[in-house]
Order: C-alpha cells, then sequence, then structure tokens
C-alpha cells in the first residue's frame, strides 16, 4: 500500500554552512514518501547552489527563489506548492533524527481527522554540532487551546507535522509584513490556530536537534519582542473568553525564555531587563529558584571572573545552600501544576 506523501517545507536564508547537513538529513528519513521545497529567501551566499547540487542529484528536492521576504513570506511560498497530504517544516540549520517522520505520520494516521498536528521533542546543539544540556520536551495533548496560549509547547519550528487540510482551514503563516517588520513568533502563532480549532497529539522522542545560532533569530530579543505582541492581540480578540491572567502568565514565560537567551548570549543587562518583565508579568517565577542564580550572573558576569569548579569553598557553600532552591521549586512546582492541569483541561 503507497504511503502517504509528506512534503517538506525548508526556508533558508544565507545558510551556506549548514544546508547541507540539514537536507542529508531530511533524505536519511526511514519514511521516503517525501517531497522537499527549499525556498531561497534572498540568500547573498551559496546557500542556492548547494541546494541546486541536491536538486540535480534527487527529483523529490525542489528550489524555489525569491526576494527577502522573511521567514513567514518564505514559507508560504513552499506550502503553496506543496502536494503533500502532510506537511512538515524544517529550518535550515536544524537537523531531523532518522525516523522522526515515520513516527509522526504513524501517529498522525492512528489518530483521525480531528487531529491537526503532532509533535515531537527536540534537543539543542550548538553552532558547530555539538550537544548542548538542554532539550524541550512536553507530554501534552489533546485540545491545547489554553496550555498553548500560555507557552509555545513545540519550542521551534522544525518541530510540527501538519495536516495539510488543517491549514487549509486555519490558514498559513504570519508575513513580516503582517507582522508590522517584526519576526520570530509566527510558528507560535500557526500553533495557536490550529489549536484553537484541532487536537495536537506528541510522539514523546528526541527526533529533532535545534540548533542555537549566532545569527538566529532568537538573537533579536526586540523583535520577538514586538512579534509576540503582534499575535497575542490577534489571539485576545479570537478567545475573549480567556482569563486576562492567561495572557500576563504567558508573557512571563516568554520574557524568561528571552532573559535566558540573553543569558546565553552574554548580553547580560537585556537579560536583567527581560527578567524583570517576565516576573512583573508573572510574580510566580519569583519560587523559580534558578531565577536568581540567572539574575545574580548577570549582575556578576561582567566584571568578575566564574569561580574554579575545584574550588572546595565553592563546593561546600553551595551543599550549605541546597536545601533553599529544593524547597522554592519544591513550592513552583505546586503552582505550575495547578495551572498547566487546568491548561490541559481546556474543552474549547
Amino acid at each position: 500500500m503507497d504511503k502517504e506523501l509528506v512534503s517538506v517545507v525548508v526556508p533558508a536564508f544565507n545558510v551556506a554552512a549548514d544546508i547541507r547537513q540539514t537536507l542529508n538529513s531530511v533524505l536519511a528519513q526511514t519514511y521516503q514518501a517525501i517531497e522537499v521545497i527549499v525556498v531561497d529567501d534572498g540568500s547573498s551566499d551559496a546557500t542556492a547552489a548547494i541546494v541546486e547540487e541536491f536538486v540535480t542529484r534527487d527529483a523529490r528536492i525542489q528550489l524555489i527563489r525569491q526576494n527577502n521576504a522573511g521567514v513567514g513570506a518564505a514559507r508560504n511560498a513552499a506550502i503553496g506548492k506543496a502536494r503533500g497530504k502532510y506537511i512538515a517544516t524544517l529550518d535550515a540549520d536544524d537537523l531531523w533524527f532518522p525516523e522522526k517522520l515515520e513516527k509522526q505520520v504513524a501517529c498522525m494516521e492512528q489518530c483521525g481527522n480531528e487531529t491537526g498536528l503532532v509533535y515531537c521533542w527536540s534537543k539543542l546543539i550548538s553552532e558547530d554540532g555539538r550537544l548542548v544540556d538542554k532539550s524541550h520536551s512536553s507530554t501534552l495533548d489533546g485540545r491545547l487551546r489554553l496550555a498553548m496560549v500560555l507557552q509555545n509547547l513545540l519550542g521551534n519550528a522544525s518541530v510540527p507535522l501538519f495536516r495539510a487540510v488543517a491549514l487549509e482551514k486555519v490558514g498559513l503563516y504570519l508575513t513580516r509584513v503582517e507582522q508590522e517588520g517584526a519576526q520570530g513568533c509566527e510558528d507560535w502563532d500557526l500553533y495557536l490556530r490550529v489549536a484553537e480549532i484541532f487536537s495536537i497529539r506528541v510522539v514523546p522522542e528526541y527526533l529533532v536537534a535545534y540548533r542555537q545560532n549566532s545569527s538566529g533569530m532568537s538573537r533579536n530579543a526586540e523583535g520577538m519582542t514586538a512579534s509576540f505582541a503582534v499575535i497575542m492581540s490577534r489571539v485576545r480578540q479570537r478567545n475573549d473568553d480567556l482569563p486576562a491572567a492567561t495572557f500576563r502568565w504567558s508573557g512571563g514565560y516568554f520574557y524568561l525564555y528571552l532573559a535566558d537567551k540573553c543569558y546565553d548570549w552574554r548580553d547580560y543587562p537585556k537579560c536583567l531587563r527581560y527578567l524583570k518583565k517576565a516576573i512583573s508579568a508573572n510574580p510566580v517565577l519569583l519560587l523559580k529558584a534558578g531565577i536568581y542564580k540567572t539574575f545574580v550572573k548577570s549582575v556578576f558576569n561582567p566584571v568578575t571572573r566564574p569561580t574554579s569548579k575545584g574550588s572546595e569553598r565553592a563546593s561546600l557553600h553551595s551543599k550549605r545552600r541546597r536545601k533553599r532552591p529544593f524547597i522554592l521549586n519544591a513550592i513552583f512546582r505546586h503552582f505550575e501544576l495547578a495551572r498547566w492541569s487546568a491548561a490541559s483541561d481546556d474543552g474549547a
């Protein structure tokens, strides 16, 4: 029996260093009923030439070239050409593990037409491909409108498998123009629109490697903030039954995400600024012990050197203070459990 076609959508802008590895991860999929549509969004490097090499070797791959219009417009251009029953998006510097599509398609076909999106878990990798000691995972599935407002459960744009008819019903990605020149949260916006109408399911396995790129959109905190404001304004208009607190909490989680990103990129003043915004929007975050560590390091990192790992004094000090963070985190988890339990019971 023939397998259903999956259209793989790859927006690409100046990713010559990574696009070859990314496309190889697609071609290495155990699920081979695919077409791959790469949209070169006005690159000035060798991105298009590298993709052309793949086009000449594999008839399943096609290249679309356009003037730079932003990631949302690039994805939409590819979806407009897609023929598959399912659509999977992949950013041009990320990687898929071999069974990613096979497991998501199997889940989608088991669930039926009421499911519009299947997601999986992702691991973070550095620019040079090393595994970072962080990962993104959620076990929530079902009707997730409220949960998806609180937080982008998918974590990044290389995770989802969409049912094509679901996108026909809810629409495509917001473009840069529609976000008033900003971008960065258009993937979250689309997940939200799917969650408002369809069920969402999860394959609880790490099947995506999400690259932390110093030139990526997450580095532009101001642009991400502007994009977040646009999509949340639209969500509130569509979901006026949701309490205002939902959107405040969502802002808290989002600003904490930006604070962590700014910390990773060693932009400590911005880190402190977004920590303040996060706590103001979602005071429960004050119970999260790690937030104090980020605050202290952001204050003192610009003027001090990190303590040696072998310092016995630092080790003893850490042991004495270990109990306090444990208690704080236990209280934080209690509040979070109640909040997310309510979100997962949303019957919209």
